[in-house]
């Protein structure tokens, strides 16, 4: 015997008066209620999702160009990025599929192949939706991590902390998605409401649990606004420059806005009546998070391609570095950097490469020797590469090449 209850029940669960038949009157308790038939949202879902995602592309595209051209290599917080960046397309992409076979119309004037179409890719696509942000605000971290190793009185763990928590609730979050009706995500995705709720969990669950790893990713937008101040704070900048290197780097303040929409937005998920409609303004600000995440991540590498050269011996005589409580600026590696001549560069006194090595023409012969030395950067030049690019002095000073000319 079948512990399921009633289509009647059942329909008045899911907020509807009668049991749902041809005649779309009589699903509603008043004609007023009954949604237009023309409704789309598809277009503005569309030009949304496009829009942001080629944005985001160029700006990540520039920012590898930027690595590349400034540093000859690419880190760890690239190869996020980038990461971040595919999983975005990979929603743009699946929802795009989704809003051809009906996403962002009333569930009711579907039929029932485009039923099933449209909430399989949007489920899809909303797994890698939620994964892309994780990518970048990570992909962040470690651009901040490098950056506090240049200055031993901000700590490294609490980022560690966030990495690992990013990774498990994130996660979690889309495997509870996906795992909501254990292994009849059939039920869901076929819209069998006799087994959603025979099989499926409350979808108010659902809600509740978004609700919690959307303020644990605006907590850590929060987290990412807070300790680029810390470390601006510590830099000899005059007060004007140091407030335009803190518009580029607490960006994350933009993040955190779009966070918060999101997370208000995902109430939407236990709207299971009307799913490819009610969804529609979740799924945009799910797209506007991520993209938004990709670009305000991306914009402080940038900085150096904008910037207002100044020259090493400006930025020498103007730093002051306070070797008691954070040590040398060149303390704790030695840099190594090769050229295409196999000249070498490792000794911690000499620490200004120089492009072009001149020799003075001999008397009377007037030869003239030039020699090209090409930086490279290794690894472990991480921290100071990235303190240079995003306009800490500390960096310019350990790594005057990348000091805009």
């Amino acid at each position: 015997m079948s512990t399921s209850p009633s289509p009647e029940i059942l329909w008045a669960i899911l907020g509807r008066a009668t049991v749902p038949t041809a005649d779309p009157s009589l699903l509603y308790s008043s004609p007023g209620d009954i949604p237009n038939k023309a409704d789309d949202e598809g277009p503005r879902m569309l030009a949304v999702l496009w829009t942001l995602s080629t944005v985001s592309t160029a700006i990540v595209a520039i920012r590898l160009w930027t690595k590349q051209k400034k540093a000859h290599r690419l880190y760890l917080d690239d190869m996020l990025m980038c990461l971040a960046l595919v999983l975005g397309l990979l929603h743009a992409t699946l929802m795009t599929v989704s809003i051809q076979h009906g996403e962002g119309r009333h569930f009711l004037y579907l039929s029932e192949q485009e039923q099933h179409q449209a909430i399989k890719y949007g489920m899809i696509g909303m797994a890698w939706g939620n994964l892309s942000p994780m990518a970048g605000r990570i992909a962040f971290c470690v651009t901040m991590l490098f950056l506090t190793r240049t200055d031993g009185r901000v700590p490294s763990w609490p980022i560690l902390v966030f990495i690992a928590c990013q990774l498990v609730f994130n996660i979690a979050a889309v495997i509870f998605f996906l795992s909501q009706c254990g292994s009849h995500l059939s039920a869901l995705i076929e819209s069998n409401y006799d087994e959603l709720a025979l099989y499926c969990l409350d979808p108010r669950y659902q809600t509740d649990f978004g609700y919690f790893v959307g303020a644990f990713n605006c907590l850590t937008d929060a987290f990412l606004t807070v300790l680029p101040a810390t470390l601006i704070s510590h830099t000899r900048l005059s007060f004007r420059k140091k407030i335009g290197l803190a518009l580029l780097l607490c960006l994350s303040i933009l993040a955190l806005a779009a966070a918060v929409v999101k997370t208000y937005e995902a109430k939407a998920l236990s709207e299971i009546s009307d799913y490819t409609y009610d969804l529609c303004d979740y799924v945009i600000w799910v797209s506007i998070e991520l993209n938004v995440v990709i670009i305000v991540a991306s914009i402080p590498i940038l900085r150096v391609l904008f910037r207002r050269p100044r020259q090493p011996d400006e930025i020498t005589a103007r730093m002051r570095w306070d070797t008691v409580t954070t040590g040398s600026v060149f303390s704790k590696k030695k840099y190594r950097r090769g050229s295409k001549t196999h000249f070498s560069i490792s000794s911690e006194e000499n620490m200004v490469p120089q492009q072009q090595h001149e020799l003075p023409a001999l008397p009377g012969n007037g030869i003239h020797v030039t020699r090209d030395i090409e930086v490279t950067y290794q690894p472990s030049d991480a921290p100071h590469v990235h303190a240079a690019l995003v306009g800490l002095l500390q960096g310019e000073i350990a790594n005057p090449k990348l000091v805009r000319r």
